[in-house]
C-alpha cells in the first residue's frame, strides 16, 4: 500500500513539472515548430492576499477614443473595453502603466501562434485535374436535372461555367 502511494506521489510530481506546448489549436508535451510553451503553474489568487486592489476600466467612447478611468465606463457615457486589477495605493498614472502592461502581456498570451507555411510540391497533374473537373460538371448536370429554385439553378449554372472555364484554360 505504501509503495502504491509513493508511486502515485512520484507520478504527480513528475506531471507537475512537465512542460506543455501550444501547437496551433492543440497542446502537446513535446515541442513543435512554431509552438509556444504554456505556463501551467497554478494561478495565484489575490483574494487571499493582504494587498488592496482597485479596478481600472479601459473605456471606448462612442467616437472611438479610448481612455482609462477608475469609474465604470457607463458613468462616462462609454463602453467597457477592458478591466484590470491594480494595487490601490499607487498614483493613477502608475496604475494606468501597470494596467497597460497587464493588457499587453495578456494580448501576447492570447495571440494565435505564428502559422508555419508549408509548400505542397505535389501539384495535381493536368490529367487528374481535368478528370476532376469532368466529374464536377457531370455532378452539376445531375443537380440541374433534379431542378430547384431559380436562385439554386443560377448557382449551378455559375459553378458549371467556372468548371468549364477552368477546363478551357487547362486545354482539357
Amino acid at each position: 500500500m505504501r509503495l502504491l502511494i509513493a508511486g502515485a506521489a512520484l507520478c504527480l510530481a513528475s506531471a507537475a513539472s512537465a512542460q506543455v506546448y501550444r501547437c496551433g489549436n492543440k497542446y502537446s508535451s513535446t515541442p513543435c515548430p512554431g509552438g509556444r510553451e504554456v505556463d501551467t503553474s497554478p494561478q495565484v489568487s489575490q483574494q487571499n492576499s493582504n494587498v488592496a486592489t482597485t479596478t481600472l476600466y479601459l473605456c471606448q467612447s462612442y467616437d472611438g477614443g479610448k481612455f482609462w478611468t477608475r469609474e465604470h465606463c457607463a458613468q462616462r457615457n462609454a463602453l467597457v473595453d477592458r478591466m484590470e486589477s491594480v494595487p490601490a495605493g499607487l498614483p493613477f498614472e502608475q496604475q494606468v502603466e501597470l494596467a497597460k502592461g497587464q493588457r499587453d502581456s495578456s494580448q501576447v498570451l492570447t495571440a494565435p501562434p505564428a502559422q508555419a507555411t508549408y509548400t505542397d510540391s505535389s501539384q495535381p497533374s493536368k490529367a487528374s485535374e481535368c478528370t476532376a473537373l469532368d466529374a464536377r460538371i457531370r455532378y452539376l448536370d445531375q443537380l440541374a436535372r433534379a431542378g430547384g429554385t431559380a436562385a439554386y439553378m443560377d448557382w449551378i449554372a455559375n459553378e458549371r461555367k467556372q468548371a468549364r472555364d477552368r477546363q478551357f484554360r487547362l486545354h482539357c
